[in-house]
């Protein structure tokens, strides 16, 4: 599987990035799951290089994310049991979303600019994408 993700600040991209990912998932659920662990690792990062540069950090850091599945899994530990054969170093995402440091919500997948970085697209969805990311054309 594939993973890809991107970091923007406002309006402007400042971390992208697309690459395979180190392990074989059993689900798109599972590769989403483990993706949004190491993508909250670069989320926790941001915080604390805005935090020492002594931008206000107190709101929590909304992550976007185009499968609803995964989406439960990780705001809910109920549906964890799913998940019982991930490696333990990815469930710490958990912590991060019960301290609000980050929120997961669900964007559609035709309104997913990451899909920049993976998939061909037409004229007028990659123009809209790029501007989405404070990228310009």
């Amino acid at each position: 599987m594939e993973r890809t993700g991107c970091d923007t600040i406002c309006v402007s991209a400042t971390q992208w990035g697309s690459c395979l990912q180190p392990h074989v998932s059993l689900s798109s659920t599972e590769s989403e799951y483990t993706t949004a662990s190491k993508v909250s690792c670069e989320i926790i990062w941001m915080w604390y290089l805005l935090d020492e540069l002594s931008y206000n950090t107190t709101c929590p850091s909304l992550f976007l994310m185009d499968n609803k599945s995964a989406i439960q899994v990780l705001k809910h530990p109920k549906y964890q049991s799913t998940m019982k054969h991930v490696h333990c170093a990815y469930h710490w995402i958990h912590k991060q979303i019960e301290q609000w440091m980050i929120t997961m919500s669900h964007v559609p997948g035709d309104e997913n600019p990451a899909d920049i970085f993976t998939k061909p697209l037409g004229r007028a969805k990659f123009a809209k994408f790029c501007t989405m990311l404070g990228l310009h054309t």
